[in-house]
Parts: structure tokens; C-alpha cells; sequence
């Protein structure tokens, strides 16, 4: 049986969630308060819920200090630098799907793998044109296929490396699982309206 994700206790809520669905932060040397957005620095980890205002109560109430058990210095700018890191993980992992050949990307070849059941995710630009994007979410319905509406097209086309990239597909469900908790993680965060997740519509 597949090893459980190890779970951890929100410093502000106190709601116990798996570590890879929350955020975790350390201090440095010097006591300041950092964002670790792969959940690998050495330090006492402490865990938020990713919502933005979990993590401005914890900036707010000292809670930094409070779990460390010392002083903690909070950069004026954590918040806009945590949505930042998300951000990029998120478009980083994206990136990686396509180079190693877990996600395709064009219409055709998306609509193609759809139509098979051969896609775990689909993933579509925020701003895609209705006319592309419909039929493929009717299809999804039909093959039951989760969507993810991602962000813009062109935001979509430099993480993938491509001119366009208005529908792709993610092949690998633990990849695409991987995936939608990065976008869960970003949207949570609350600083941008790009990323929702959207349920597969009939």
C-alpha cells in the first residue's frame, strides 16, 4: 500500500491536514520568518493553512514566534513573496509535466486523447475562446475527465514552451493530481483570480 503523507497541525486553525496541503515556514539564522516552498529546509517547520487570511492572522498575532518558541522578524512583503513562490511551483511543475512527456498540448491532440479516455486532467486558458473551449469541456463531461481552467494563454504558453497554448492535457493521474493541489495551493493563497478549478460539466 502507497505510504500516507504525513500530517500536520495548522498553527493558526489547528485543523490537521496532510504536510503537501499546507504551507510551511521556517526561521533563518537570523530569525526571520521564510517561506519554504518545498517543505526541505532544516528548522522547525510551521504549518498554515493556505489561505490568505490564515497567513495575515499568523503575520498579525505573532504566531511565527509563538510556534517557534522565539522572537521571529516578518518580511513586510511575505504574503506577495508566498503567492509569488506558489505561483511559480505551480507554472515550474507544468513545465516539467510537458518535458517529460505527462502533459500534451494543442486542440487537436487534446481533443484526440479526450475523446479515448486517455486524459487524467484538462487544462484549459482562463481566457480561451468559448468556441475552443466548450465542446471540450462537454466531452470531458462525457469521458469524466476533471478540468482545470489554469491561467491566460499566454501565461500558459511560456511556462509549457510553446507559442499557444489555449488546451492541453495531463496523461498521468498522479502527475495531474500533483497538479490540481498546486493550483488548489495558489487559489487558496487568494492573490490572483487567475486559477479555479472547474468541475467537468455535461
Amino acid at each position: 500500500m502507497p505510504k500516507k503523507d504525513p500530517q500536520r497541525k495548522c498553527a493558526v486553525t489547528n485543523q490537521i491536514a496532510d504536510r503537501d496541503a499546507l504551507l510551511r515556514f521556517v526561521l533563518d539564522p537570523d530569525g526571520c520568518v521564510t517561506f519554504d516552498s518545498g517543505k526541505r529546509l532544516p528548522g522547525r517547520g510551521i504549518w498554515l493553512t493556505p489561505h490568505r487570511d490564515v497567513l495575515e492572522n499568523a503575520i498579525k498575532n505573532n504566531v511565527f514566534a509563538r510556534a517557534a518558541k522565539t522572537p521571529a522578524r516578518v518580511p513586510g512583503d511575505l504574503v506577495s513573496k508566498v503567492e509569488q513562490q506558489v505561483r511559480k511551483t505551480k507554472l515550474d511543475r507544468l513545465g516539467l509535466a510537458r518535458r517529460s512527456s505527462a502533459l500534451i498540448v494543442g486542440t487537436e491532440k487534446t481533443r484526440d486523447k479526450l475523446r479515448r479516455g486517455k486524459l487524467a486532467l484538462l487544462v484549459l486558458a482562463s481566457d480561451g475562446s468559448p468556441q475552443t473551449t466548450a465542446p471540450l469541456i462537454h466531452l470531458a463531461g462525457q469521458t469524466g475527465t476533471e478540468v482545470l481552467v489554469s491561467e491566460s494563454a499566454k501565461t500558459l504558453a511560456q511556462a509549457l514552451g510553446r507559442a499557444t497554448a489555449v488546451c492541453s492535457g495531463v496523461l498521468d493521474a498522479r502527475m495531474a493530481a500533483t497538479i490540481l493541489a498546486d493550483h488548489a495551493l495558489h487559489s487558496g493563497i487568494g492573490l490572483s483570480t487567475d486559477p479555479t478549478v472547474a468541475e467537468a460539466a455535461s
